[in-house]
């Protein structure tokens, strides 16, 4: 398992890819593209409409587990600031200024 770190680490770099101008217009562009290949490819080629399908199911998990990483990254964060400040009362508790 991942440390607290490597999740807030790992969570920032796919809100890096994710929020990436040049990400977000490429990966529309190729589901636009294959979304219409798909849609418009005769019904007789079952085969190639199926590797189409297959081609753009694959394209969204690669952003779905984006998307998971940066979800993980962020409550990693909250957990991180939670110990953090569980840390800092029980000091102020046994050490009062």
């Amino acid at each position: 398992m991942a440390t607290i770190e490597e999740r807030i680490y790992d969570g920032n770099r796919a809100r890096d890819v994710l929020e990436n101008e040049a990400f977000q217009q490429v990966f529309a562009d190729i589901e636009a593209e294959v979304t219409d290949q798909w849609k418009n490819s005769p019904a007789r080629a079952e085969a190639d409409r199926e590797k189409l399908w297959m081609y753009l199911a694959m394209l969204r998990k690669v952003k779905q587990h984006l998307e998971s990483s940066l979800e993980t990254g962020r409550l990693a964060t909250l957990e991180m600031e939670h110990h953090q400040s569980w840390a800092k009362r029980v000091g102020s508790a046994l050490f009062p200024k």
